[in-house]
């Protein structure tokens, strides 16, 4: 699953609870368990699909999600037939605290795989880098699968990367490192790696 599915699913998520809380009692889902479970367990899955979907900003998440839990209560508040509750903000907060270790987890395992499929792929583009044939004005094809990148090439001479997008467009940038460029083509997500480390790091020229 990528990344903006879970971006999706979080706002979604989150949404769905902004829904849940002010609305009349009447309009309530029926509780799966006991009614704070319920609420723990939901702003548990909140807090691990921020986490998830926002893996580098886990302070700015956990503010977040405690907030949220706050405000869930205070904006019960609006509704005439809803009572706002000091332990209810609480059971919220520790389930999202729950949820956000368990999210915690699943990306530092998440991360170690990464490192691993990039150690057991290096090799491969290192030769590729070598022995690849000159593809564009001297640089060498490197092999990537993204839904938004289509080709890259790079030129360890002078650190040129030329990426072509799958619309046809091109970037050109120079002054690339070869560890940047092996870990474009080797990232989960080579577009969301362009967009983060590549587009904002590098000097872009004319293509």
């Amino acid at each position: 699953m990528r990344n903006t599915h879970y971006q999706i699913a979080a706002w979604s998520a989150l949404a769905a609870i902004v829904f849940v809380t002010v609305s009349p009692i009447q309009m309530r889902p029926g509780d799966i368990f006991s009614i704070d479970t319920d609420r723990a367990l939901a702003f548990g899955l909140l807090a691990s699909a921020f986490m998830i979907a926002y893996p580098r900003h886990a302070i700015a998440v956990g503010v977040l999600v405690v907030a949220s839990a706050g405000l869930s209560e205070l904006l019960q508040l609006l509704s005439p037939s809803r009572h706002a509750r000091i332990d209810d903000a609480l059971v919220k907060t520790m389930g999202a605290a729950g949820g956000m270790a368990l999210a915690f987890l699943y990306n530092t395992f998440r991360a170690a795989r990464h490192a691993r499929h990039r150690r057991r792929v290096r090799p491969q583009l290192v030769r590729s880098i070598h022995s690849a044939l000159p593809a564009v004005a001297g640089m060498t094809s490197l092999p990537v699968t993204s839904d938004m990148i289509e080709a890259v090439y790079f030129s360890q001479e002078d650190g040129k990367l030329r990426i072509r997008m799958h619309n046809g467009e091109e970037r050109l940038f120079q002054g690339v490192s070869q560890d940047d460029a092996e870990a474009l083509v080797t990232s989960p997500s080579p577009g969301r790696h362009y967009i983060e480390r590549i587009r904002t790091k590098y000097q872009r020229m004319a293509a």
